[in-house]
């Protein structure tokens, strides 16, 4: 059964119909125009053959020729034609009749040519279903002869017309057989990079990820074809992402977990001492702390995904935030033996315009990621810089990243030694930290030198000018 929805019979369709529409048209057209033409033709012909006739019937007479031989003459000149003469005297009587004798003339017709009003007197109409051309003209002549009025009547012109028809019936069946053909084959090239890419997407929609559409145009549906081979690469990215991320979270969550069942199971059987007991703890602690955030990542990502991630601005003094950070963080410092600083060029606390947790987020995710790549006793700094805007920059005396590795830190779920990930968290919490900082309507730079460590440096608007800009307002 034909698929009519499709867009290929939809095309070939469409198509035939204007081609059947414009050969319509044509038709009428033709059919108006040309039918026109031809009785104006046919009617200056007769009118031609008449004059000549009645020149060739006063010559003759002239001549001395007998009616015999004019008569059979005038057969000859009108042998094969649907053309017939009919001769008449001064008082209207037909003497005789050349050709068809089936046609009646109308004595009106006679009685005008005699009185001479005009040299020919011609009309048109339709007998049978036939057009009839009638031309009726005066015989001048100085012999002493009986035909005094000539009367021609002409038929024929349906059948030249049908012969037309005929072959222009002919000519529009062979070129809709042709064009049907070629529109045929025009539909299935044009519809032809749809189907693979029907194909295509049919083959991703079950997760074979490396197909891709061939494109061998450069139109339209070229464009469309190189649009949709990029959504494949970046689904493509995105499962293998999604892959990377079910593997590292689900390493994530069951080393912690595994790790307090086996403290948890060694509790109730009592086979750890006392004096070992708090190390334990302790250790199980960190283990829950360490899913804890796991988990609160998790969430972020989701509700940025869902675009439900809302910062409240508010004026808070960045500079306790960020000496609170640092001493909350001296656990993880003091773990990693690592020196924390917080260098400021004013004595001042500074104050700024931005949501306080969303910010106090943002520092821990860098502190946290600076301390995890630095080596002990090293340096992590905390600088903040009040400039136009107050400008907070995180350093670390790592090992820094490759130049080539950088665009690649900020996506989710990006998991690299190389891109300073080791084997410690998800890969998401640089990429929290980015959409923190674009709801801020602030950007992030970050500058690395292999060997020599890594500095992150964002941007926050200080409160006072924000103030000063209100009360101007």
């Amino acid at each position: 059964m034909l698929r009519i929805k499709s867009i290929f019979w939809k095309l070939l369709i469409t198509y035939i119909l204007i081609l059947f529409v414009s050969l319509f048209v044509l038709a009428i057209a033709y059919h108006l125009l040309f039918l026109n033409d031809l009785i104006n033709k046919h009617r200056n012909a007769d009118r031609s053959q008449l004059e000549e006739a009645v020149q060739y019937i006063q010559k003759s007479y002239n001549n001395g020729w007998s009616r015999e031989i004019i008569v059979s003459s005038l057969e000859l000149s009108i042998a094969n034609q649907a053309k017939s003469f009919y001769l008449y005297d001064e008082s209207g009587t037909l003497l005789y009749q050349i050709g068809d004798a089936s046609f009646h003339v109308n004595r009106e017709i006679v009685r005008k040519a005699l009185q001479k009003k005009q040299p020919t007197h011609e009309l048109s109409e339709k007998v049978k279903g036939q057009h009839i051309f009638i031309a009726a003209s005066p015989i001048k002549t100085n012999a002493p002869i009986e035909e005094k009025a000539i009367v021609m009547v002409s038929s024929g012109l349906e059948k030249e017309f049908n012969h037309i028809k005929y072959l222009f019936l002919l000519a529009s069946i062979i070129s809709i057989a042709i064009t049907s053909l070629f529109t045929y084959y025009l539909s299935k090239r044009i519809t032809a990079p749809l189907r693979e890419m029907n194909r295509v997407a049919l083959q991703i929609a079950r997760g074979q990820f490396d197909q891709r559409v061939k494109i061998k145009t450069r139109d339209e549906l070229g464009k469309l074809g190189e649009t949709f081979n990029y959504m494949a690469q970046e689904l493509a990215g995105l499962d293998q992402m999604r892959k990377d991320f079910v593997a590292n979270v689900s390493h994530d969550l069951r080393s912690p977990l595994t790790s307090i069942h086996g403290f948890v199971r060694a509790f109730l059987d009592d086979t750890i001492p006392g004096e070992r007991k708090r190390h334990y703890y302790t250790i199980m602690k960190e283990q829950t702390e360490r899913m804890i955030k796991l988990v609160n990542d998790l969430l972020d990502i989701a509700r940025i995904e869902a675009g439900q991630l809302e910062i409240r601005p508010a004026i808070f003094n960045l500079s306790e935030l960020v000496r609170q950070v640092v001493a909350r963080m001296e656990p993880e410092f003091v773990k990693k033996q690592v020196n924390a600083e917080v260098i400021s060029e004013k004595t001042q606390d500074i104050h700024v315009l931005a949501d306080p947790d969303r910010i106090d987020q943002v520092i821990v995710n860098l502190i946290q990621n600076a301390v995890q790549f630095s080596s002990p006793d090293s340096s992590v700094e905390v600088i903040l810089k009040k400039q136009e805007q107050v400008v907070v920059s995180i350093r670390d005396y790592g090992p820094g990243i490759r130049q080539e590795d950088i665009q690649f830190i900020w996506d989710r779920f990006y998991k690299a030694d190389r891109a300073r990930t080791k084997k410690t968290g998800t890969g998401l919490g640089l990429s929290i930290v980015r959409h923190i900082l674009d709801l801020h309507q602030s950007d992030i730079q970050v500058e690395s030198e292999v060997g020599r460590g890594t500095i992150f440096t964002f941007t926050l608007p200080i409160a006072q000018n924000k103030l000063k800009k209100n009360e101007k307002e």
